[in-house]
């Protein structure tokens, strides 16, 4: 086994004792690698609007161009948002929406995204804040929507008792 091959490995089967060293080394970093994944389609698209910037290279660039049926210069001219110092290419940059996103929290390039967004995951950051965000908004505000709707389901059917109850007053008199 080659050693760095030995060393994934090592880390794989100890992943509990890595991470509480890792912890212990730099306290300031959020070791979020064991958080519980979450459902992208239940998520408000946190890390399309706040999880930073979306760097583009040239693949990426023929693939997002081949995909909008523009050339590469057009497609530079239109998309790119920012070239950073180093000569980065970015479609996304800071904490702005990705301009990929449509109105119902689509991916409107899915099949041709670029490979940050593709290897991005929430819940697998060293900064937790996307996944903290995501958790929330699937975790406390769907138990508050489930709770409202439990609520709206006992005053309707209030609302009908009430109704039978006033129908059979009728009926006697």
């Amino acid at each position: 086994m080659k050693p760095l091959a030995k060393v994934l490995n090592d880390i794989g089967r100890h992943k509990d004792v890595f991470l509480a060293l890792l912890r212990r080394a730099v306290p300031k970093v959020t070791v979020t690698t064991e958080n519980p994944p979450l459902n992208c389609l239940k998520c408000a698209s946190f890390c399309c609007k706040v999880a930073g910037y979306v760097e583009v290279r040239r693949s990426d660039i023929r693939r997002l161009a081949d995909h909008l049926d523009l050339s590469v210069k057009e497609f530079e001219a239109k998309h790119i948002v920012e070239v950073t110092r180093k000569g980065e290419k970015l479609i996304k940059s800071g904490y702005d929406t990705c301009q990929f996103l449509s109105e119902d929290r689509r991916c409107t390039v899915y099949s041709a995204r670029p490979r940050d967004c593709q290897e991005y995951v929430c819940w697998d950051q060293h900064d937790s804040t996307v996944y903290d965000f995501a958790y929330f908004y699937q975790k406390a505000i769907g138990t508050q929507r489930r709770a409202e709707a439990k609520r709206d389901a006992e005053a309707a059917l209030e609302k009908q008792k009430a109704r039978e109850k006033r129908r059979r007053k009728r009926t006697r008199r």
